[in-house]
Parts: C-alpha cells; structure tokens; sequence
C-alpha cells in the first residue's frame, strides 16, 4: 500500500481494525501496546502521503487517547514500540520491507537495553557520594554500558546511507496532531542518551537549546523515565560532583576511588563524544540543503543542536580530565 501510496486502502484497514472503548478496556497491558504499534503503522503510513487520519477518521481520537491512557505514554507509537516492541522476522511490522529499515531497527533494538542498565544504574549513582567504592563501581558500570549506544552507530553508519534515511524512512515520522496536541514520531533520538546526558552532565552544564530538547522528548519516553527526567534535570551532574571531588580533600582510599571514577566518567563521554559524533556526519548528509526534505531531524532537533551537543559533551569530558590531573 505505501509502495503504490494507496491512500484509500490505508485509511480503510485502519478504520476496520481500531478498537472500540469496550475492547480496549478487556486488553492487557502487552496488548494495548500492541495495538498502538500496529494501528502507528497506518497513521504515520497515511502522514507520509499527506493524511491526517484523525481527519478522515474523527472517531479514531477517542481510542487512541484511551490507549495512551492506559499504557501512562503519548497516544501514538514511540521508538520503542517502532523496534523494541516490534517483533524480529516475519512478524516485523516495516514501513518500507527495505533491508536498510530493518537495519536501523535492529540498532536500537541492540543498544537500548544496555542503555536502559544505564539508566538503572545512574539511579543508584545519585544516592552515593563520590569517594565511595560504590560509587566508582557504579560510574564503571555505566561506561561499559552507555559504549553499547556508539556501536550501534557504527552499525547504523555501515549499513544505512544518509539518502535512503532522508528520502524513504524520515517521511513515516511526521508530527501528528490529536485533539490539538503534537506528538513526534517514533525517532531514534528518543533514546534515553538524552537521560545519560542530563545525568552525566547536561543538567548544569548543558544548554538552553538542549535543555528545551530534552524537556520535549521526555514526554516521549517510558513512564519509569519521566520520572528520572524529572529528578535528574535539575540535580547537580556527575560532572559536577566528580570535579568537586576530585577538588575537595580527602583520605587516601577516597582520592582513589574519586580518581577510578573521573576514569570512567572520562571514558563515558568519550563514548558520548564517538556516538555524536558519527550522528552528527550521517545527519550533515542527510539534511544537506540538496538531500533534505526536512529542516528539523525526526526527533525535533537541528543539526546545529546536535553540533553543540557534540561540543559540550567535548569540553566536559575535558574538563573531567584536567581536574583529575591536578
């Protein structure tokens, strides 16, 4: 259907399959989950050739809210439900069947995981004090874990151009409007490296820019991670409180383990610094004024963001290094 951009075949396996408010109250969980996934297939299918199918389909807002309602997320499909909810094999749910989709699918099927260990652990790292062996087990930890998000670029980078990206899959993650409100598409930004970011450094060494970025995407995520976001956006970063240490007098066995974990906060950010910086060269290429069709990358932000990201994620990995020396 999107091959031959039937319109009117979409919107109406659409109409047939979206569930009424009763049976949508006799699903499970995994089952309202589910129906999000799949019913996003054919809303942002219908958004890619120039339909709104709360439009043509008014009766559709009232059980797509009420499936957000009873999953705690955005009433539309997220990232997650794009890849890790979306079944590997003959079941995958694809917009295009293309190789370079499953690819990218399976990326961040592979990294966030790892990246939701990480999130776990920094939960951990805010209740313990820098100098304590706990806490340098825990920075370690979370380095080893967070390198996960650059091998996945790696792989992204070799096995999915810039073109087919911009041109064929960018399409399918359109913002919607329901009920007048805005929801953006199941974009790999929406990982939680924005998380990582506020915890590692972004909270007080951060930008406006991306400070805004990362309020907007928060409304994307799981609802345990709304909950980090709230906590983590304001708190001092890992950053801070490393350099402090590394600053502040202290015994002999605190100055190593304060030593051990500027180490892996060094090595966390520069993880950071290779993932950003491979986005960074795919998105130049992709929204080069020639290829693009779009200004904005499909999670919201520029590509004059993601260079002061990249920037950022820089000096504070240096200035972790230069206190540690000292």
């Amino acid at each position: 259907m999107n091959e031959a951009a039937d319109v009117s075949a979409l919107a109406q396996v659409l109409a047939q399959a979206i569930p009424s408010a009763e049976t949508i109250g006799t699903f499970s969980l995994p089952e309202c989950l589910a129906a999000m996934r799949d019913l996003c297939m054919y809303i942002g299918s219908l958004k890619r050739h120039g339909v709104s199918a709360f439009d043509i389909i008014p009766d559709a807002t009232v059980s797509f809210e009420l499936l957000g309602r009873r999953t705690h997320m955005i009433p539309r499909e997220t990232v997650y439900h794009y890849t890790c909810w979306n079944p590997a094999g003959e079941r995958e749910r694809l917009y295009t069947g293309h190789q370079m989709e499953r690819s990218l699918i399976d990326s961040v099927r592979a990294c966030v995981p790892d990246l939701a260990r990480a999130v776990e652990v920094g939960r951990s790292l805010h209740e313990e004090r820098p100098g304590s062996p706990a806490h340098a087990d825990g920075l370690a930890s979370l380095a080893s874990d967070i390198a996960a998000a650059d091998r996945a670029m790696t792989d992204v980078s070799a096995e999915v151009t810039p073109e087919f990206f911009a041109h064929k899959l960018r399409p399918f993650f359109e913002d919607i409007h329901i009920a007048g409100h805005r929801y953006m598409g199941p974009a790999a930004a929406h990982i939680p490296l924005f998380l990582i970011d506020l915890l590692l450094w972004a909270s007080d060494r951060g930008s406006r820019a991306y400070s805004a970025f990362c309020r907007e995407v928060a409304s994307q995520t799981l609802p345990d991670w709304r909950d980090r976001y709230a906590e983590w956006a304001n708190a001092p970063s890992l950053t801070s409180r490393v350099t402090a240490a590394l600053g502040g007098a202290r015994s002999p066995a605190e100055a190593e383990y304060v030593q051990s974990s500027a180490e892996s906060l060094r090595q966390a950010l520069r993880s950071l610094t290779s993932f950003r910086g491979k986005h960074l060269v795919m998105a130049r290429r992709a929204y080069r004024t020639e290829v693009r069709l779009y200004e904005l990358g499909s999670g919201g932000g520029s590509v004059d963001l993601l260079q002061e990201i990249l920037t950022l994620t820089k000096q504070n990995g240096s200035m972790v290094g230069s206190a540690a020396a000292n």
